[in-house]
């Protein structure tokens, strides 16, 4: 028996009773006697012994877990995001496994079939940057396995999202550019494909044109999200004779790289170049100069999208109609900005 885990056989056969009277005493079942439960219950800690999960949860059609992929594990932004999410599981008594995509969608689609495979409850998700195709998500909606998207989402997707305002948010980044003196505002952007990137494209935009300024496409840097893809884009825009005096990114990775390239070429922050990022990262707090940036606040982004789980899971009144919560974000004005 120590090489193997304790079965509840194995407490009843030591009990001289029947395996289902086991259960039920394991159960605090008030059918068994007091006596019979107690012997149990403690013969049962004595041997150490755990339910298999996979055998309840073929038993009962539930695991009490839910599965949350995310595109980067070791991000911040969705480290605060399963905060949220553990917060809601835990008043409802459920475990929440977490894997990461690493943003390649091959890597994505297995996470969401092991998932399925673990018999999970329900699943959240962040599609990855490389997710151009959807039938993982078709499958778990098919197998009628409660969903939402969160953060990155699709418009081609009938499923509940919690998404923050990116063009309420991207308007607010950039009138405060332009009310500190900018006149010239860089935008570094990602793939055109990224819904999210597009709506933070026309908060860009329309912050311009409230302003009474005239769009400069080739203000508008398409890179890579890396600081060094973003580094050297920004090297190329700082170099020109009209260069921008202003940087609003996509991200604090690609506002990072802004104000690398700055620093090499010796252009003064805030003075001569004023940066906001957007997601508020633990490196764009305490870097030098500190970081403006977007505050998705990610923690109720996170409860939002597991109440919306929840909801499914526990078949409330229209919980599967497909609905959108969207989380505000707060612009948080450091060092990087501050004139």
């Amino acid at each position: 028996m120590a090489n193997r885990p304790v079965t509840i056989k194995d407490i009843a056969e030591k009990l001289n009773i029947s395996v289902s009277t086991v259960s039920r005493a394991l159960k605090n079942n008030p059918e068994i006697s007091l006596q019979t439960r107690e012997s149990v219950q403690k013969l049962a800690k004595e041997l150490k012994y755990q339910p298999n999960p996979l055998a309840v949860a073929l038993k009962t059609q539930k695991s009490n877990t839910i599965g949350v992929v995310v595109p980067q594990i070791v991000s911040s932004f969705y480290a605060s995001v399963v905060k949220g999410i553990e917060q809601v599981a835990d008043e409802f008594g459920y475990q929440v496994f977490v894997s990461s995509s690493n943003e390649k969608m091959e890597k994505e689609e297995k996470n969401v079939n092991g998932f399925l495979n673990m018999r999970m409850d329900g699943i959240i998700l962040s599609l990855s940057r490389a997710t151009s195709t959807y039938d993982h998500i078709h499958k778990i909606q098919d197998l009628g396995v409660p969903m939402v998207l969160f953060d990155r989402t699709s418009k081609e997707l009938e499923v509940s999202k919690v998404v923050a305002d990116d063009a309420a948010a991207a308007y607010t980044a950039v009138n405060h550019l332009i009310d500190g003196g900018a006149k010239r505002v860089a935008f570094l952007t990602g793939p055109e494909y990224m819904l999210y990137g597009r709506n933070r494209m026309r908060g860009y935009k329309k912050a311009l044109a409230d302003k009474g300024m005239n769009l400069d496409e080739t203000l508008i840097s398409r890179c890579d999200f890396t600081v060094e893809d973003a580094k050297k884009a920004s090297l190329e825009l700082l170099s020109r004779s009209n260069r921008p005096d202003a940087f609003f990114a996509i991200n604090d990775e690609l506002a990072i790289g802004a104000i690398a390239a700055a620093k090499e070429l010796g252009i003064k922050i805030p003075e001569e170049l004023a940066v906001v990022g957007f997601s508020n990262s633990r490196r764009s707090r305490y870097m030098e100069p500190s970081m403006s940036t977007m505050d998705q606040n990610p923690k109720q982004v996170g409860r939002e999208a597991a109440k919306l789980l929840f909801d499914q899971m526990e078949d409330k009144p229209g919980a599967k109609d497909a609905k959108e919560v969207v989380v505000h974000a707060d612009l948080l004005v450091r060092t990087s900005s501050e004139k």
